[in-house]
């Protein structure tokens, strides 16, 4: 700034705003007084006296400076600046309190699970027994339970707009645990909303993130694999392959012991080839083989997708 600031003065009013949370948002206000005016296209970013971004506050622990709004005043006040200070509840990693590293979270207005329960299809049991018949046969129609199905949500709002279109439907990569909650791979579908705030000044933009939990295991070669929102089928059909070249499975007929083609379809063995095949070569009847397929692309989720905001404290004087 090439005008010299003559002095700093703290205003006394001030404002704030609240929600169900306490405290959101404190302004302080403060004034400069100019060695002249500033030149017409002049718009300093940082003012002696006046405390800078990111800087906390002195009364409240966890309230940050998120940003300023500066007034030059017309006519004879025009050698002063009215400068209002924001500051704003801001998680953050832990470490050292003295130079907090902000997350891109600036004002959070619900976090939380709802409860929901849904169908889903039951191949494996509580105890990891796949669900088929005595014979080892898929039923011919697979028998639906409900689970949980909650849905977390998180509401946040932002100065600026965020980048989020490439998570739309899309599940977590890794394990994650939110609210005391253990979400494995795979079972968070992705939505995510904008809104335009209009006469929000301070945070205009609002995304509300929408985590939907499933959870589906099948018994794969005797371990237990969590699907959560892929898909997995049984493999079974009409055919196997044979030397490389589909053909029909056939069985002995029951009335003149000759090979006739099979008329529903039997189970496969995860290769192209018949278990009938394989239990006749081995004397026993292999478990059923599941054919998994992703349904959706995995991806990292943004932590300001699912971070739990910092319990407000009482303000101090």
């Amino acid at each position: 700034m090439s005008i010299s600031i003559i002095s700093t003065i703290p205003k006394a009013g001030r404002a704030y705003t609240v929600n169900l949370n306490g405290a959101q948002n404190v302004v302080q206000r403060y004034q400069l007084i100019l060695s002249a005016p500033l030149d017409i296209d002049e718009l300093p970013t940082s003012f002696t006296g006046v405390p800078a971004i990111n800087s906390v506050h002195p009364n409240r622990p966890g309230f940050y400076v998120s940003q300023y709004k500066v007034v030059q005043p017309d006519g004879a006040a025009k050698n002063t600046l009215d400068i209002d200070v924001y500051y704003a509840p801001t998680d953050y990693t832990s470490g050292d309190p003295s130079s907090p590293t902000p997350t891109p979270d600036s004002t959070i207005t619900e976090w939380g699970w709802d409860d929901g329960t849904g169908e889903k299809e039951l191949v494996v049991d509580i105890d990891g027994v796949d669900v088929v018949n005595s014979a080892k046969d898929p039923f011919d129609s697979v028998p639906s339970v409900f689970a949980p199905t909650p849905t977390f949500v998180k509401v946040v709002k932002f100065s600026t707009r965020q980048s989020y279109a490439s998570y739309l439907c899309t599940v977590n990569d890794s394990q994650i645990t939110i609210g005391g909650m253990s979400c494995a791979k795979g079972t968070l579908l992705c939505t995510v909303s904008e809104r335009r705030l209009i006469g929000e000044s301070i945070f205009p933009y609002e995304y509300t993130v929408r985590l939907r939990y499933r959870s589906n295991q099948v018994n794969e070669s005797g371990s237990i694999t969590e699907l959560g929102w892929q898909l997995a089928l049984v493999d079974a059909g009409m055919r196997e392959l044979k030397n490389g070249i589909p053909e029909f499975i056939q069985t002995n007929s029951s009335e003149t012991g000759q090979p006739v083609n099979i008329t529903s379809p039997a189970l496969l063995d995860g290769q192209g080839h018949s278990l009938i095949s394989v239990a006749s070569a081995s004397g026993t009847i292999p478990d059923p083989v599941y054919l998994m397929f992703k349904a959706y692309a995995e991806t990292s989720f943004p932590p300001w997708f699912y971070s739990e905001p910092s319990i407000p404290t009482t303000p101090t004087t």
